[in-house]
């Protein structure tokens, strides 16, 4: 179960990483609350989603999968780049708060944990507990970068929307050349 544990925390650094640049935007508490939902609904609902889909079908789209993620990435992070040169910090918030963030996010990066369930449907550790414990794993990485990175937000400067999106964009090109 040691393996499944250390897969969790692999396969949930992404979600860390990304929503620590997330939670340093200027967030509604309640969009917060949601984004927060959405991850861990799409990262336990994942790894159980590729947990009966299986590795023979995956084995087709998961490059594609796999790929989705980067470039959203790399979208959030040149239009919080973009508002922000432009100073329009106040349009920011609105921009993290849309729906579409709310929602392309969180999908975007649970393709890891579909994948992940597909590895392990026909491992011998029991494979619907080892899919729970993914995405538990990965779902709790997700939350504490968002509620940490909000709460360490009052001690940023000013401008720490120009650093959380070039981060993303860093986060997204480092994925993309290592794939």
């Amino acid at each position: 179960m040691l393996e499944v544990i250390l897969f969790g925390v692999a396969a949930g650094l992404d979600n860390l990483q990304v929503c620590s640049s997330i939670g340093l935007m200027p967030m509604q508490r309640r969009r917060l609350h949601l984004l927060a939902l959405g991850f861990c609904i799409c990262e336990l609902g994942g790894a159980v989603l590729g947990l009966f889909l299986g590795q023979a079908f995956l084995a087709q789209i998961g490059p594609l999968a796999n790929g989705l993620a980067p470039l959203v990435m790399l979208a959030c992070g040149l239009a919080i780049l973009w508002l922000a040169f432009r100073n329009q910090l106040k349009v920011l918030p609105d921009f993290v708060n849309h729906k579409a963030v709310l929602f392309a996010l969180p999908i975007s990066l649970c393709f890891d944990n579909v994948i992940a369930g597909a590895g392990i449907s026909f491992s011998s550790t029991p494979v619907l507990a080892s899919a729970m414990v993914i995405g538990v794993i990965s779902a709790a990485m997700a939350c504490s970068g968002l509620y940490l990175a909000n709460w360490l937000r009052r001690f940023m400067p000013r401008r720490i929307e120009m650093i959380a999106g070039a981060y993303l964009c860093f986060l997204a090109v480092r994925i993309m050349i290592a794939d």
